[in-house]
């Protein structure tokens, strides 16, 4: 499922600018964030076999996760190096490890597809919503296979399709309906664009990963209103906001409210937004 109508070069630059841009509204909506998410970092480090003493590989970690719950298991004689393309996001993520004691995790500003490191040097990998947005991502998969030891494992995870996942879907087809603006192409990389199982184990698989599972989990977030949902999308997520980016102020301001209008139709009668958004994880060994 490779991305081949698309420079790589110039996605992953916007990516990089994107997610830089993003790093702030992930430090402020950390405490929603991570409340919703723990339990997703937490199983793909059991997925991938992490114990004490190994040395763990996270793709595209960002703010640190799961590297921080991977060094948590890792201990002090292990060791987790979390890659990512954004220096904020980045930077952001030492922050939170230094906050939580960890001295057991390296951070590298490096995109998926340009790791290099020994063959045979890590005991597992992982990738939170990560992986998903690399442009080869098959390739990138291969390329990390090289770096694991004999029957380790990579565990990574993705969203599920649009209609399981209104968090991203409801402001997603609502800007696009406003704006007259068509889908992607197939193939875009993007929070969505690995949506099954046959999709998400095919990383993996095109990456010659065997044995692949496939598992799914449902992240329920939560909201004191439309208007705060719209807010964290904006600020937490590129993808939706780079969709109206040509557009002027006024036109984007107006989108906005359009999707705290569209939220409102799942608030609960006393203005809470309460979203179920179904994930799926995948593993496989070398």
């Amino acid at each position: 499922m490779e991305a081949t109508q698309i420079d790589a070069v110039e996605f992953r630059a916007g990516q990089r600018r994107d997610w830089d841009t993003a790093a702030k509204g992930w430090h402020d909506w950390q405490e929603l964030m991570y409340k919703a998410t723990a339990q997703v970092s937490g199983r793909l480090v059991e997925m991938a076999g992490v114990k004490p003493g190994d040395r763990v590989l996270d793709i595209a970690a960002g703010s640190g996760e799961p590297a921080l719950t991977a060094a948590k298991v890792a201990g002090p004689e292990g060791e987790v190096v979390a890659t990512d393309i954004s220096p904020e996001m980045l930077a952001y993520g030492r922050e939170r490890a230094s906050a939580a004691g960890f001295d057991n995790i390296e951070f590298a500003e490096i995109d998926a597809s340009s790791l290099d490191f020994p063959p045979e040097s890590f005991d597992a990998a992982l990738s939170r919503w990560g992986i998903i947005f690399e442009p080869k991502a098959e390739a990138a998969a291969g390329r990390i296979r090289g770096f694991l030891k004999p029957g380790a494992r990579m565990a990574i995870s993705s969203w599920g399709p649009p209609d399981r996942v209104p968090m991203l879907s409801i402001p997603m087809r609502t800007v696009m309906a406003r704006l007259d603006l068509s889908p992607p192409p197939p193939g875009t990389p993007g929070p969505l664009s690995r949506p099954t199982p046959e999709a998400i184990s095919s990383v993996l698989e095109g990456g010659g990963f065997s044995d692949v599972d496939v598992e799914e989990l449902e992240l329920v977030f939560e909201w004191d209103s439309p208007e705060e949902f719209a807010r964290f999308v904006r600020e937490i997520a590129p993808p939706v906001s780079a969709l109206m980016a040509k557009h002027p102020e006024d036109v984007r301001e107006e989108t906005w409210a359009a999707v705290a209008d569209a939220a409102t139709q799942r608030a609960d009668s006393d203005g809470r937004l309460r979203l179920a958004n179904l994930v799926l994880l995948a593993a496989g060994h070398t």
